[in-house]
This record gives structure tokens, C-alpha cells and sequence, in this order.
């Protein structure tokens, strides 16, 4: 073996070993850019050199196969190198299935050259080539095969030197390191090609592919350099949400990215050194000129395939590091979403406050807990565009060992075979448990599917279901439930007004309480007053002369007792006479189904008609009052009558209940003994009763009275809308 076989083949076993440290490096670090184009590159080096090897040491006869596989891993080991070039350069979307056939028809139709036809003259070279020798120029498809190749590296080296060139100087130095080995690999291919090589015969192609493979390796080991390459300024710029457009001192179209393509309807081919006057249409008016630098920022609506969309759009001028213009950007932001989602926020807010309005109408048209809460559930319903809904509210209980549950209160929608299983829900529904412990609303896409809701609520079918508490001071007083079956899923704006709505509704359930305590507390005292003032009176009188007879039954003959025997029943009918009363009070009129009319008539049949007074109610009254007047005048009548029957030992009273065109006007007149009004120093608890009831219902009260000649009472209202 002489010093030139020798020292041949210490080098293609220093590739070899490089090639295998490029392949472990690359498998290392697979999960990087580039790494699966180093492993190609990699292993077909390792191959083209083990071939020429046992080429090269004569160990086989067999030169023409080994030389076939030469030309195929020679192919292969530049078109590695441009793949994980591509991949760096951020171009790895262009290596389709299409481009990757593309690249290996010519080494595919090279080798097929090689193995099937002997008339190319490319195997009678094969055969003539030295063991020394590799590469043998006397056939035009191996001239074609070698310009291909060296085509490959020129592409990846124009790639990488242009990536380097358009990246930031804070990079340049990470993007020069796959660089460094390029330029060797050509120096050394063009001092091969032109025979230059220290050792004769020999092509130095592989040392030059070896130490390229270790930049490239080195690259992907260290400081993540290939890492970087999925973020670098290129990609960031083309995948902007906003467009930019480009132009220069001529106001001609030069750039502009994907964004601006679309607005514009046309592609960036098509618009190059094109007038902006001519391609920009509306957006004329944006564009300025050297003359006039003015940053500018204005909105406008632009039309495209998709529709009507509205846009920001900057102006700014550019200059180079001398300060002189060069050109202008234009920046298009759409603001679409933006509009719209503020259209949406306003649509929300005036729907909001016309379901709030009728809320309010609703409290301010009944007094009645059960009939506010109906109007606010149909109304809910129907705002919300739901098919049914539900206002649950908890069972106030003071004994805890009944078992409190949530009870339904109003409903709109329902099935009727869903009202009777959704009447009440124990505490221990996962659907309550959940409602009660978090205390925020609940949104549920689609009962069907969902396990903490009942399966009676499951019969409504695939629905979404919106559940809202109703809360007070952090305390959950019920829940509203609404249900829809079609249409998008409530949103996060419905969620907010239904959280507000549940909040007003919460307020009049408290103001309900508040006042309906307040009044069982006054008729509580009332009561206790009365019953203290009349009936323990009267009782007590019965008792006092109950015993009075008893005592002069004993002295005297039962003719001389006769008076006191009469006294005695006449104190025990007033009694009865006031314990009816106080019964009836008991049990008020139901003003809102029976009216006022009908509530009157039954106060005079069961109070002053079993008490031996002829009452007589005369009307052409027709509803024109709103329910809270009607029922002030209501306990402004009773007043009236109480009285009657306490103090006027009148026989007859006479109720008047006239409607004229202005006002609605009561009036009470009994036929019994009166009394002078100038001659009461303190006016009585009923008379100041029935002044402030009608004071509230923005009437006028008025008592007219003389002894003997009995008392009337008026109270005239003024009709709504009068």
C-alpha cells in the first residue's frame, strides 16, 4: 500500500467518522427544525463513503455496482443539504409530497441510466475508472447529473446567506454558523473539479460535505439556533393580523403581506410596482407624499368577499439612516370584531334596560308577590327567547325539622306534565346543593346529557338551561330557571343582564317581605288594640253586670232586674257584632280577583248585615283605578264602616262608590247620632287613618258631621292619565 492509499483512506475514515457523529448529533436532537434532514444527509454521507472506501482499497473487484451506489448517495447528500436548508430559511412548507417526487426524478432516472441501458456509454466509463478515480467526464448525462447536484448546494447556500442577510444583527451571528461550512464546500468542489487536490485522483467532495455537516450540527446542539429559526422576523411580518402595505417614493405598491392581499382582493404578483392610485381605489386618500410627513390614523369601511368590514388605518413615512424619504406604510387593523362585539354591548345594554322597565312596570301594577313574579317570568321568557322558564323561591320555615325545599312560585311555558313534578325541589337536588353553594349563575348547554340536573327537567327535551339565583345579603332566597331549545346557547352577555334583572327582582321580593311584616305587625297591634278597646270591654262590662243581677236577684224580685238583663244583652251583641268584624278583617277581600266592587259588597253582607244595620252600596265604579288605590280606598271604606259600627248606633249606612270623568270619588254616610267636628280636640286613630291612606293614594279626605244628624265621610282620587 503506498503513502497516497494510505493517507486516502485515513480520510474517507475521519468522513466516516464524522458522518456518524452528525447522525448521532441529529437523532439527539430530532425533535428541531432541520433534524430530519440532517439524518438523511448523515447517513447517505456515511454510505457514499464506506462505498468509496471499499472502492478505493481495491477490496472487492467489483467496481461498477459500487460506483452505480456512488452517483446515487452523491445525489442524495446535496439534496439533504437543501431540505434542511429550506427548513432553517423557514420554507419547510414548501417541501410537499409534490416538490419532494420533483427532487428526486433526475437521481431516480439517473440511476435507472445507470443499471438498465448500455448504450448511454456511461457504463464502459464506470468500467474504465481507476480505483483512484471517481468521478470520469466522458458522457453528457453525467456532465447533467453533476449540474444538478452543485445546482442543489447553490440553491441551499443562496437560502441561508439571504436569511442571513434579512435577519436582525443581533442574529447574524447564530444564522452564520450553518453558513460557515458552504463556502468550503464550494472552494473545494471547484479545486477538485479543476484538479487541484493535494492527493492525485482523489475528489475531496467529501471532506467538504464532512465539515458542512458539522456546522450543521453544531448549529443544532448549541443555543438553540434552529429553534429560533421558527420565529424569526420573516414569519412574524407575513403572519401579522393586521395589513401593510408597502410603497415608495413613487407611491408604487412594492410589498404588502397576506392580510393586505385579502383586503385588497388581489395578490402581491399582481400589485407589484403597481400605482397605489390605481390598485388602492378609497384608500386613495391615505396616501401621502415627501411633501406632506404627517402621521395620519382614520377609519373606514371596506367591502370584501365576506362582507361589509370596517378598518384603522395608519400612515407612516419611512427614511433611511440619513434621514431622506424612502418610501411609506400603511397598516390596515380590522376592527370588525371589535364594532361588532360594541354593537352587541350596546344592543345588550338597551335591551337590558327595556327588561328592566318592564320589571318595573310590572312591581308598580300589583302589590301581589305571586302576580309580579308571573309578569316577570313571561316577560323573561320572551326577552331571553327562551320556550319556558321557572322562579323558584326558598320555603321560609322557622322549624327546622320540616324540611325546606325550593318551591315554584311563577312559571311561563311549561308542559303540563312538567308543572307538577318541578312544583318544589328538595335541598338535597344536586341541581339546588350546587345553586346554593356557589350562589353564581349556572349555565348548562344541554340538560340531556347533564347529571346533576332532575330527571323530570330532562323531559323538556335537548335544552339549554340558564339557572340564576336570587340572592339577598349572600343568602340564596330562590332561582330562576330558563330553558331554550333553539338557537345558540345563552351567552355571556345574557348571563350579566339576567344577573342584573335577578337583582331587581330580589329587591321588590325583600320590599314584599319588608312590608308585609310591617303590616302583620300594625294589624297585630291593631288587633290587639281593638280587641283591648271593644270586645275585652264589652266582656267585661257583660261580667259586671252579670254579677249586678246576680247580687240583686238575691236582694230583690227578678221585674226589678229586667233593665239589667237588658243591658247584659245588649253589651253581649255588640261583642258578637265586634268579633265579627275582627273576623272579617281576618280574612281581607281578594281586591285582585275580586275587584273592588265585589270585595265591598261582601264587607257590608257579612259584617254590617249581621249586625242588624241595612247597608246599601250604590256604584257605577268600572276598574279605572290602579290596583294599589283600589285597595287604600278599600281599607279607607272599612275604616268608615268600623266606625259606623263602634260609635254612630246609626241603623242604616249608605257606601257610594262614583266614577266621573276626572276622579273616582268614596263616600260613606250613616243616618246615626254624629258628632261636631269643632268640638273633637284629638282626632280618633280611624279618622287619621283614613286621611293618611288617602294622602298616599293622592286623594283628598274630607268628614262632614253634625250631631243628631249622623257622619259622612269622602275621599276623592284623581284617575290616571287625567
Amino acid at each position: 500500500m503506498n503513502t497516497e492509499t494510505f493517507n486516502r483512506i485515513v480520510i474517507l475514515l475521519l468522513v466516516t467518522g464524522i458522518a456518524v457523529i452528525v447522525l448521532i448529533v441529529s437523532i439527539k436532537r430530532r425533535a428541531s427544525p432541520g433534524s430530519t434532514s440532517l439524518i438523511v444527509f448523515a447517513l447517505s454521507l456515511f454510505f457514499w463513503t464506506t462505498t468509496y472506501l471499499l472502492l478505493s482499497t481495491g477490496i472487492t473487484p467489483l467496481k461498477l455496482p459500487w460506483l452505480r451506489f456512488i452517483y446515487a448517495f452523491a445525489t442524495i447528500t446535496p439534496t439533504a443539504l437543501l431540505t434542511f436548508a429550506l427548513e432553517f430559511t423557514n420554507r419547510k412548507h414548501l417541501l410537499t409530497w409534490l416538490s419532494t417526487a420533483l427532487l428526486a426524478v433526475e437521481p431516480t432516472t439517473f440511476q435507472v441510466l445507470l443499471w438498465t441501458d448500455q448504450t448511454h456509454d456511461l457504463s464502459s466509463a464506470a468500467n474504465g475508472v481507476g480505483a483512484a478515480q471517481i468521478i470520469v467526464l466522458r458522457s453528457p448525462l453525467l456532465w447533467l447529473d453533476i449540474i444538478y447536484s452543485n445546482s442543489l448546494v447553490l440553491i441551499a447556500t443562496f437560502l441561508l446567506v439571504r436569511a442571513f442577510i434579512h435577519r436582525p444583527k443581533q442574529y447574524r451571528h447564530q444564522s452564520s454558523i450553518p453558513l460557515m461550512g458552504l463556502p468550503v464546500l464550494i472552494l473545494i468542489k471547484i479545486a477538485s473539479f479543476a484538479g487541484l487536490t493535494p492527493i492525485h485522483n482523489f475528489d475531496l467532495t467529501l471532506v467538504a460535505f464532512s465539515i458542512t455537516g458539522l456546522t450543521f450540527s453544531y448549529a443544532l446542539s448549541h443555543s438553540n439556533l434552529l429553534d429560533f429559526g421558527a420565529v424569526v422576523r420573516d414569519v412574524v411580518v407575513e403572519q401579522m393580523r393586521d395589513g401593510w402595505i408597502i410603497l415608495n417614493t413613487q407611491n408604487h405598491i412594492v410589498d404588502l403581506n397576506p392580510v393586505a392581499e385579502e383586503v385588497l382582493g388581489l395578490s402581491r404578483d399582481k400589485v407589484y410596482d403597481q400605482s397605489a392610485d390605481k390598485i388602492l381605489g378609497d384608500l386613495r386618500s391615505v396616501i401621502g407624499g415627501e411633501g406632506n410627513r404627517k402621521e395620519l390614523v382614520i377609519n373606514k369601511s371596506i367591502r370584501m368577499r365576506n362582507g361589509l368590514h370596517y378598518f384603522n388605518i395608519g400612515r407612516s413615512f419611512l427614511t433611511d439612516q440619513s434621514g431622506n424619504y424612502i418610501g411609506q406604510v400603511l397598516i390596515l387593523r380590522d376592527t370588525t370584531n371589535h364594532r361588532k362585539a360594541e354593537e352587541a354591548r350596546q344592543k345588550s345594554y338597551v335591551n337590558l334596560l327595556s327588561q328592566l322597565r318592564s320589571i318595573s312596570n310590572a312591581a308598580n301594577q300589583t302589590l301581589n308577590l305571586k302576580d309580579f313574579l308571573a309578569a316577570s317570568i313571561h316577560q323573561l321568557v320572551s326577552s331571553f327567547h327562551s320556550v319556558s322558564g321557572v322562579i323558584f323561591l326558598l320555603d321560609e320555615h322557622e322549624n327546622e325539622s320540616v324540611m325546606r325545599r325550593l318551591s315554584m312560585i311563577a312559571h311561563y311555558g311549561l308542559p303540563a306534565q312538567a308543572i307538577d313534578s318541578m312544583s318544589s325541589l328538595p335541598l338535597s337536588n344536586d341541581l339546588v346543593a350546587w345553586i346554593l353553594e356557589h350562589k353564581e349563575p349556572l349555565l348548562i348547554p344541554n340538560i340531556g346529557s347533564a347529571l346533576r340536573v332532575p330527571e323530570f327537567m330532562k323531559q323538556l327535551g335537548r335544552a339549554a338551561l340558564l339557572s340564576v339565583p336570587i340572592l339577598t345579603e349572600n343568602q340564596v332566597l330562590g332561582a330562576i330557571c330558563l330553558f331554550r331549545t333553539e338557537g345558540p346557547i345563552y351567552q355571556r352577555y345574557e348571563i350579566i343582564n339576567m344577573t342584573t334583572i335577578s337583582e331587581e327582582i330580589t329587591t321588590f321580593i325583600r320590599g314584599d317581605r319588608q312590608r308585609q311584616s310591617v303590616i302583620a305587625l300594625a294589624e297585630r297591634q291593631r288587633l290587639v288594640r281593638d280587641l283591648h278597646d271593644s270586645i275585652s270591654h264589652n266582656l267585661y262590662g257583660v261580667v259586671a253586670l252579670t254579677e249586678a243581677a246576680q247580687a240583686g236577684l238575691e236582694a230583690r224580685s227578678l221585674e226589678d232586674q229586667a233593665e239589667v238583663l237588658s243591658r247584659i244583652g245588649e253589651t253581649a251583641r255588640l261583642a258578637v257584632k265586634e268579633m265579627r268584624l275582627f273576623l272579617h278583617e281576618l280574612q281581607p277581600a281578594d281586591l285582585v280577583h275580586e275587584g273592588l266592587v265585589s270585595a265591598l259588597h261582601q264587607r257590608l253582607e257579612a259584617v254590617e248585615g249581621r249586625s242588624n244595620v241595612k247597608a246599601y252600596l250604590v256604584t257605577n265604579y268600572s276598574g279605572s283605578l290602579p290596583l294599589r288605590k283600589e285597595v287604600m280606598l278599600y281599607y279607607i271604606a272599612q275604616e268608615a264602616l268600623n266606625n259606623v259600627l263602634r260609635h254612630s248606633n246609626a241603623k242604616s249606612v249608605t257606601v257610594r262608590l262614583k266614577q266621573t270623568r276626572g276622579n273616582v270619588i268614596l263616600e260613606v254616610e250613616d243616618f246615626g247620632c254624629g258628632f261636631d267636628p269643632t268640638q273633637v280636640s284629638n282626632e280618633g286613630m280611624g279618622l287619621r287613618n283614613m286621611r293618611e291612606r288617602a294622602s298616599l293614594a293622592g286623594g283628598k279626605f274630607k268628614v262632614i258631621s253634625n250631631p243628631g244628624k249622623g257622619t259622612k265621610v269622602i275621599v276623592a282620587i284623581q284617575r290616571d292619565g287625567i
